[in-house]
């Protein structure tokens, strides 16, 4: 091989080596990019529910008046609201089901949640007296539509996730027929998509009718985390609003 050659190939490996290298240092740094979350709140959402529970004590049955004792408990609520989201010229897209939404652009984010939770039910007035604790515990199932639209494009997917969710109550017994309650709630799933996560914050006043159904409503609060899978736009969600529900209890 002479001489020309060898500079010939001297010459040409360096562009090439940096050529290669450039493009490595850009698929690292586009693995590290983050893609901006996807974010609803909305205070005006109803949220209807329904809730029946069966006693686990022989000797003593189920009641809609609040009293002590152990209970199976399923409950079953919907929520559904919107927002708005800017973002601004400079920050990270949005990515969501294969679709690429690039700032500045404001999207129209819509969630879609039912969340059923099946638990063991403990609840104590001490010396039967006004005020009572209640714990629960047991699994819950999260489903989620979620839409995103912007002007040029939209796209939307479902999601169901299963996980543990407990929660802790403070009751009022205001007269045998009438409480008023303060509850805890949350969710855990080790799911990769859909919810991940939730905290929920209930007051209400519930108004037993005879002895097996009841009357609620009062004022709900939640905090909903999510992913819409790996390399896409995290999912948060905060809502709150009314809640009317109807309980059944044997």
């Amino acid at each position: 091989m002479n001489r020309n050659v060898l500079q010939v190939i001297a010459t040409t490996r360096a562009p090439i080596a940096r050529l290669v290298a450039a493009l490595l240092a850009t698929l690292v740094l586009a693995g590290c990019e983050t893609a901006s979350p996807i974010v609803a709140k909305d205070n005006r959402v109803f949220q209807p529910s329904f809730r029946i529970t069966s006693s686990v004590e022989e000797d003593r049955p189920g009641s809609a008046k609040p009293q002590t004792g152990r209970v199976i408990e399923f409950g079953l609520t919907r929520a559904k609201g919107s927002d708005e989201q800017t973002l601004a010229t400079g920050q990270q897209s949005v990515i969501f089901n294969n679709n690429t939404f690039v700032a500045p652009v404001t999207l129209k984010n819509e969630f879609d949640i039912t969340y059923a939770d099946l638990s063991f039910r403990w609840r104590k007035f001490f010396r039967e007296r006004s005020f009572g604790l209640e714990l629960a515990g047991g699994a819950g199932y999260a489903s989620l539509d979620m839409a995103v639209a912007s002007d040029t494009q939209s796209t939307s997917m479902r999601y169901g996730s299963y996980g543990v969710q407990g929660g802790v109550g403070f009751i009022w017994r205001i007269q045998p027929s009438t409480s008023l309650h303060a509850r805890l709630s949350g969710f855990a799933s080790r799911g990769t998509t859909g919810i991940t996560d939730l905290g929920r914050y209930d007051f209400y006043l519930a108004q037993a009718l005879g002895d097996n159904f009841s009357l609620r409503a009062g004022y709900t609060k939640w905090e909903v985390n999510g992913s819409g899978g790996a390399g896409t736009s995290d999912l948060r969600m905060v809502f709150s609003g009314p809640v009317a529900g109807i309980g059944m209890d044997f």
